[in-house]
């Protein structure tokens, strides 16, 4: 197997993954423990293990950060597992989230390894066809009746998929990508097929309900608008009309053929921001971050009333142990650094920042990559106040399909 046939099924892995969380969660729904998942993303990363091992490491930065995450992490676990005497099923299971947030790292690691393989042509297929499963994923359970919701019957449907700020966040990067494309004067794909994706992905966003992804699609669809109207005016008759048939056709979706759907998917989510304002007695903090700020402070409480929690300092609690002590009372803030922090200590922190800093060195080294800075700071910004980004294998493998595109549009700007 050439180094070009290994990329092209490193990219067909990529691009399933999608299909296989649905299946996942369709077992889960219907009663049935079948490990899809985890045997998906195990061959994934054993086949990417291999790739690099069989074509030869190369001696990069993502290679040493990679190796010294990996090494920190598990060392941290073990140290766990003996100072809690938590015993060897509690370390694989922490060792889980290990694997998961590995995946930012290892996406863009092979890519890196292989990148004479790679090009932004190659990445616009891997987004069409990756958004479109991820579209299908949610919209075809909507439309036929089925799948689950996070709240109730009719507020945040999710279908299949695990959690609604994980598949939000997938929903947002891949937006952001496809009208990235549609700002591009050569696009890899014809108009209307950006611009079917690109409202596609609202439609699943309203579907979804979450605060931070309505918000995200609508300041961005409108930064987009603002964008066309300013850009296109004095240009060609063809790129006008194009801006006519974006306009139009968020017009369209807007007034005309959402009206019914948009208000009806969006007085659920308007009464349950009622529902909680009244329940947490007008306390906006706690209704902007959905109680993740009582969640942090009952963390904290906990971490202080720990006896010799100088070693949990620098080596945490881990993030299963955490949930198993306190449950809802500190067990999980859902604000991935302050996670991070309390499941494995300081030492987990600066590995969090040390990947968040490579990526931003990579973007502004040699000139600044405005688009890839927005990725990673609306990266930065959802995984503090929302979190589900390092931790969750779904956005754990958009978060390294975004670092390939980073290093891609890195490649294309220095030549």
């Amino acid at each position: 197997m050439g180094d070009r046939i290994r990329s092209y099924f490193f990219l067909i892995l990529l691009m399933i993954f999608p299909l296989i969380d649905i299946f996942n969660g369709v077992f889960i729904t219907y009663g049935h423990e079948v490990p899809l998942g985890i045997a998906y993303r195990l061959l994934f990363i054993c086949f990417i293990l291999y790739s690099v091992l069989l074509q030869g490491i190369r001696r990069s930065g993502i290679f040493f950060l990679l190796l010294l995450s990996l090494v920190s992490l598990i060392l941290v676990c073990v140290i766990q597992s003996f100072y809690f005497s938590t015993g060897i099923p509690a370390l694989i299971k922490e060792l889980s989230y290990i694997i998961r947030f590995s995946l930012c790292l290892l996406i863009p690691f092979f890519a890196k390894q292989y990148q004479e393989q790679f090009s932004l042509k190659k990445m616009a297929w891997l987004t069409i066809v990756l958004d479109s499963f991820l579209v299908g994923g949610l919209v075809i359970p909507y439309l036929l009746g089925i799948g689950n919701n996070t709240y109730d019957e009719t507020a945040g449907f999710k279908g299949f998929y695990f959690a609604t700020n994980d598949i939000a966040y997938a929903f947002l990067i891949l937006l952001f990508l496809i009208g990235w494309f549609l700002i591009r004067r050569e696009k890899p794909f014809p108009s209307i097929v950006l611009l079917v994706l690109y409202f596609s992905n609202l439609y699943c966003l309203v579907i979804l309900g979450t605060k931070s992804g309505l918000l995200a699609g609508v300041l961005y669809s409108l930064y987009l608008v603002i964008y066309f109207i300013s850009h296109y005016r004095s240009r060609t008759l063809y790129e006008q009309f194009f801006v006519f048939e974006f306009l139009l056709l968020l017009f369209l979706l807007l007034v005309v053929k959402g009206k019914e759907f948009l208000l009806k998917s969006l007085s659920s989510v308007i009464t349950r921001f009622v529902y909680f304002k009244t329940l947490y007695q007008d306390d906006w903090l706690r209704l902007f971050l959905s109680s993740r700020n009582v969640y942090l402070r009952d963390a904290y409480e906990q971490f202080l009333q720990t006896p010799n929690n100088q070693a949990i300092f620098w080596f945490g609690s881990g993030f299963e142990n955490r949930w198993d002590w306190y449950g809802r009372k500190g067990g999980l803030i859902e604000m991935d650094f302050f996670d991070m922090f309390f499941s494995y200590g300081m030492i987990g922190l600066v590995v969090l920042v040390l990947v968040v800093s490579y990526f931003w060195f990579i973007i502004l080294n040699k000139g600044t990559s405005k688009f890839g800075l927005f990725l990673l700071l609306f990266t930065i910004i959802y995984s503090f106040l929302v979190g589900h980004v390092f931790f969750s294998a779904l956005s754990a493998t958009v978060f390294g399909v975004m670092a390939m595109f980073i290093q891609e549009i890195k490649k294309e700007q220095l030549g």
